[in-house]
């Protein structure tokens, strides 16, 4: 008798929120720097946490801060075009300025989520998702709350494993 594999589920490879930097809308990019930080503690770089989630006060998901976000919003000369000639220098990140950047809201540097999985969806559906929106990381919902997000390497790792135990 055959056995019949079933898809594993997005719940099976999801990083619970618990294990995962979040943060309300009004904390600091220098809050954000720290979080992402301390996440990074005991953790090898395949595991490393390069986003934080952003919630509102209801704990409703209102968008994604990436370490790129971080970087513009801390300097503002990064989100410049080179053709203008001007070049961001590591002092820069030291100014008057760039201290006072660090000491805005992340509602005004993060990116608004695009699309979600449900913990149900397949793995499939969550790797056309994530290939479709271009995107390494999808937060997963149940009950219209978050559970965690699902990230792109470990979709990967799974459906590797099934194409090549085939």
């Amino acid at each position: 008798m055959s056995k019949v594999k079933t898809e594993k589920k997005v719940r099976d490879l999801t990083v619970p929120l618990a294990d995962y930097p979040h943060m309300p809308y009004w904390a600091t990019l220098k809050e954000a720097v720290v979080q992402l930080t301390l996440a990074q503690q005991g953790r090898g770089p395949e595991e490393r946490r390069r986003k934080v989630l952003v919630f509102d006060e209801a704990y409703k998901l209102q968008g994604v801060l990436t370490q790129r976000d971080i970087l513009r919003g801390i300097e503002p000369q990064f989100a410049r075009d080179l053709v203008e000639g001007a070049t961001p220098l590591w002092d820069d990140l030291f100014s008057a300025s760039a201290q006072q950047q660090a000491k805005k809201a992340i509602k005004d540097f993060m990116s608004p989520v695009g699309t979600v999985v449900q913990a149900d969806d397949g793995l499939l559906k969550a790797s056309h998702v994530m290939v479709m929106e271009g995107v390494d990381l999808v937060p997963v919902m149940e009950d219209n709350r978050v559970l965690g997000v699902v990230r792109l390497d470990d979709v990967f790792h799974e459906i590797s494993k099934t194409i090549l135990s085939n």
